[in-house]
């Protein structure tokens, strides 16, 4: 588990995560699906996936992520863009999280305190709890009140923000194809379509970050 959340930083799943009232509720809540999804051996690839999707869609705001990520490419770039690169990014991430099921090895989140950040965001902070007992270095949640309910809005693991990592990579793609925006969408889509045949033929190797 600490490593399908490091690489964020979301079926007998409740999908009305969005209605839980308090933040820190809403992210052990978050905890207790993914582990269900990911000690279920019983599932297929494809069910997995789509039930790990089912998690990330209640509980994740992608829409203010996507901006997030894009950053100064947001302004002056299209509403379709937008729609478009929302979401082929979530399946992207939704991709590079599922050649980490394997390494789930039953670890669960505590949390350990919650403070605000304005009217509207509070910080969660939990740690990871492996089975044998032993504690990994703290996870914090960004969580939002929305018009949708409580999202999670960035997840960051020893200092390193998961949404500032996704947007210096979006960058590091425009950068390196001379501004073209477009090539983000298309480097997203090559790498869910080599996960995917990767996972078909067993040695799946998606790995987050553009390269």
């Amino acid at each position: 588990l600490v490593l399908v959340v490091a690489s964020m930083a979301s079926v007998g799943i409740k999908p009305a995560a969005a209605a839980v009232a308090e933040p820190t509720a809403l992210v052990t809540e978050l905890g207790t699906q993914l582990g269900q999804v990911l000690s279920d051996r019983t599932l297929s690839s494809v069910e997995r996936k789509r039930r790990f999707r089912t998690v990330l869609d209640a509980d994740f705001d992608f829409p203010v992520i996507s901006r997030f990520v894009l950053g100064r490419y947001w302004q002056g770039s299209s509403d379709a863009f937008h729609l478009e690169f929302a979401d082929v990014f979530e399946d992207y991430v939704i991709q590079s999280l599922s050649d980490r099921f394997a390494d789930y090895s039953g670890e669960s989140i505590r949390p350990t305190g919650a403070h605000s950040e304005s009217e509207h965001s509070t910080i969660v902070s939990t740690t990871i709890v492996h089975p044998n007992g032993t504690l990994q270095p703290n996870v914090d949640w960004r969580v939002q009140d929305t018009p949708a309910g409580l999202k999670i809005v960035d997840v960051t693991v020893a200092g390193v923000s998961m949404a500032v990592s996704y947007r210096d990579q979006i960058a590091a793609v425009v950068d390196r194809d001379g501004g073209q925006l477009a090539s983000v969408i298309s480097t997203l889509r090559a790498k869910i379509d080599n996960g995917t045949r990767d996972a078909a033929s067993g040695h799946a190797r998606v790995k987050v970050g553009a390269q």
